[in-house]
């Protein structure tokens, strides 16, 4: 499993390229969806680290609920950059509305279900990661069912239970693979970023963008 980890911290530098790339594209003036995504880049650095000192030391409970924020971090901007009007999103974000209450150009109210729906088609496996992470955010059966995985049957078939804060207890397949979505998540992010920064002068030129909002961030 360290090989993994390694892997995946190796991805903490790979966050400059999208950022500066993002950066130059704006000539150093961000607008607010521009802010967004650098918002996502810091975001995504923090809980890479996090999520590397969590599985480095026994934590695959609360690794995965750092999954679920990291998977937040795809759904919500991929969300945003697909809306029709990602500097007008992101704007209202920025004064503190919530993106659940908000709708895309299209009228669809951007919840999490809906921006599941949306990655969906091009990526097949992502409402059963946002099902299972999820899972771990709110406490529900997967809490019980790691409960009872930490405990053993006796030899008179009694289950002995215990609690604890490892997870030594755990097949290291299973801390393989959420190691691995870990990364693919970060990657996706990555990604977003990056094409955001290629194309986000479809969404108004400076001249346009400083008329619509009096001031950039």
């Amino acid at each position: 499993m360290d090989e993994e980890l390694q892997s995946l911290m190796a991805l903490l530098e790979s966050h400059q390229e999208p950022g500066q790339r993002l950066f130059n594209a704006c000539e150093g003036t961000l607008y607010p969806c521009d802010g967004l995504a650098m918002a996502v880049l810091d975001r995504s650095m923090s809980l890479l680290k996090g999520f590397h000192l969590l599985l480095s030391n026994g934590g695959f409970v609360p690794g995965a609920g750092l999954l679920r924020m990291q998977l937040d971090n795809v759904l919500r901007f991929h969300g945003v950059v697909v809306s029709g009007d990602p500097h007008g999103l992101a704007n209202q974000m920025a004064n503190g509305v919530n993106l659940n209450v908000l709708k895309n150009g299209i009228g669809t109210r951007l919840t999490d279900r809906n921006l599941v729906k949306l990655l969906a088609p091009a990526n097949p496996g992502i409402e059963e990661i946002y099902t299972n992470a999820s899972g771990y955010v709110h406490l529900s059966g997967s809490h019980i069912g790691h409960f009872l995985t930490r405990s053993k049957i006796d030899s008179q078939g009694n289950r002995l239970f215990a609690i604890g804060d490892d997870d030594e207890y755990m097949d290291p397949n299973q801390k393989r693979h959420l190691i691995s979505v870990f990364a693919t998540l970060t990657r996706c992010v990555l990604h977003i970023v990056q094409q955001w920064a290629n194309g986000r002068e479809s969404h108004g030129t400076s001249e346009e963008l400083a008329a619509r909002f009096k001031h950039a961030l």
